[in-house]
């Protein structure tokens, strides 16, 4: 009991900041258990500096809407959200709905727009997150951002998405002047270009396009052009005829590192 004591003591001399900065590597679910240890604790997850939650349906709609609304910390060093929440495609206000998308009979609903909330929140000027992850869990459920400026930042540095449908506009990322690093992981790609000024490092990973769009059969050889004159490290893998890609490089100048 004594040594208990102890370390309760030695956990109770650390300053405010550091317990934040050691709460912020915790998923947000168990930062927000562990305030219930101490007193002093009950409060300290609403300011630590990133949110990283994972799960599915109703629960974690619930909890992450609570966080963000409690949350107190003016900045966000990291802000990544791992979650699996289709809904049907009927929903008012729905890109699906679109006339465009009526022949996309291979995609099996869309994902809950709660997650275009969640973003504007962690790339607002009130946040400023330089680090998004957006992992879900079905590619026949991509998300679709509703907004063609979806991820607008001037403090964007790391983009991981992973089952995100990009269309047009969305594949120009000249609204983040400091994007630094570009993940693209089983996304759906619609567009002519993934344009940059400022990307150093590209990966794409399993990703699909309009010529392979059901996901259920090998894409056939598509062509998409990479306009990223800072451009130093490229992946390409799987559904991707690299031939095709390093060739736009070539023709637009720009000579990155291929892994």
């Amino acid at each position: 009991m004594r040594g208990g004591g102890r370390r309760r003591d030695q956990f109770a001399a650390l300053p405010d900041e550091l317990l934040k900065h050691v709460l912020s590597y915790l998923p947000s679910r168990k930062a927000v258990k562990l305030s219930l240890l101490s007193r002093r604790w009950r409060h300290l997850w609403r300011s630590t500096p990133a949110v990283s939650v994972d799960g599915k349906g109703e629960g974690v709609l619930l909890f992450v809407n609570t966080l963000l609304v409690n949350r107190e910390a003016p900045l966000l060093r990291s802000f990544d959200i791992d979650v699996d929440l289709v809904v049907p495609r009927a929903l008012p206000g729905s890109p699906y709905n679109n006339p465009e998308f009526y022949d996309r009979e291979y995609l099996r609903g869309e994902v809950d727009p709660h997650v275009d909330m969640w973003v504007r929140h962690a790339l607002s000027s009130k946040c400023r997150s330089p680090s998004l992850l957006v992992r879900l869990e079905d590619e026949l459920a991509p998300w679709l951002p509703r907004s063609p400026l979806a991820f607008a930042s001037p403090n964007l540095t790391t983009l991981h998405l992973d089952a995100v449908h990009l269309v047009d506009g969305l594949l120009d990322f000249s609204c983040c002047p400091a994007l630094l690093r570009l993940a693209l992981v089983r996304c759906y790609l619609e567009g002519e270009a993934l344009v940059s000024p400022s990307l150093a490092h590209l990966a794409i990973v399993d990703c699909h396009t309009e010529s392979g769009a059901d996901f259920e059969v090998p894409d056939e050889e598509m062509y998409i052009e990479i306009s990223t004159p800072k451009l130093r490290f490229l992946e390409i893998s799987e559904n991707y005829d690299r031939g095709q890609l390093l060739h736009a490089l070539v023709d637009g100048g720009e000579r990155p590192v291929c892994g």
